[in-house]
């Protein structure tokens, strides 16, 4: 019995058709097999498609033709992609020349006007050099009558600060109900004596010290055992109402 292969680039061929194409190959299949059928009429059998072949080409040829335009519009749309996308490289490198031309002009602007204002600060310079030579000269006559003047001035000051010692040292009355009786508003005193104030000083912050720190323990201690107390009493009461609970 022979037998019957297809070639082994059928289904390559076969899916690479047009489903059109495919179908009405299949469609003529279909007609050869109902016609083998005994019970099929030969005489009043018609197929589906009159001339397969040409029916075929005009198939192929629509295919064809759709192929064609699918392409002419994925051919626009690409050209219409590209243009964009160099119209947008356009653009950008517009941008960024735009924006060095910018960048340039404000550099330009801030270099005349610092060159400007250099310009201007050496004529002020150069105005103050003329008037300050000026000055020292006027300075140079007047020196002796500001020499005089200051020491009548060295004078008076030294009278004003014998004076102001003086009254320092006066004995001011104390206020009514103070704690400490101060004598004097600012007492002088040499340097032995503040080294004994300051030594007295220390003496009693370590004093206050101890006793602040005496104190804080003293609070800690009681409130531990005030705050130890309640919580137990109130551990009780608990303890003695779920005993009553239990035993009701």
């Amino acid at each position: 019995m022979s037998s019957y292969s297809f070639s082994h680039q059928f289904y390559q061929r076969w899916t690479q058709a047009p489903e059109p194409v495919r179908a009405a190959i299949v469609q003529e299949l279909t007609d050869i097999t109902t016609l083998l059928q005994t019970d099929t009429p030969f005489e009043e059998f018609v197929f589906s498609t009159h001339d397969l072949d040409a029916h075929l080409d005009d198939l192929y040829a629509a295919y064809q033709k759709q192929q064609a335009a699918a392409k002419e519009i994925a051919d626009k749309q690409a050209a219409l992609r590209i243009a964009a996308e160099k119209q947008q490289a356009e653009e950008k490198l517009a941008a960024e020349k735009e924006a060095r031309a910018k960048a340039e002009a404000q550099r330009q602007e801030e270099k005349a006007q610092q060159e400007k204002e250099t310009a201007a600060q050496k004529e002020r310079d150069s105005i103050s050099d003329t008037v300050a030579e000026t000055t020292d000269a006027a300075n140079i006559d007047s020196k002796a009558d500001d020499d005089s003047k200051n020491q009548v001035d060295d004078s008076a000051r030294a009278t004003t600060d014998t004076a102001d010692r003086a009254s320092e040292t006066t004995i001011v009355k104390p206020k009514k109900g103070a704690a400490i009786d101060l004598s004097l508003k600012d007492p002088v005193v040499n340097a032995a004596h503040e080294d004994l104030i300051h030594e007295l000083e220390m003496h009693v912050d370590d004093y206050l010290s101890e006793q602040m720190m005496q104190i804080s323990e003293d609070l800690k201690s009681w409130l531990r055992a005030e705050v130890s107390r309640q919580l137990n009493e109130s551990a009780a009461k608990n303890k003695a109402a779920d005993d009553n609970a239990k035993k009701s």
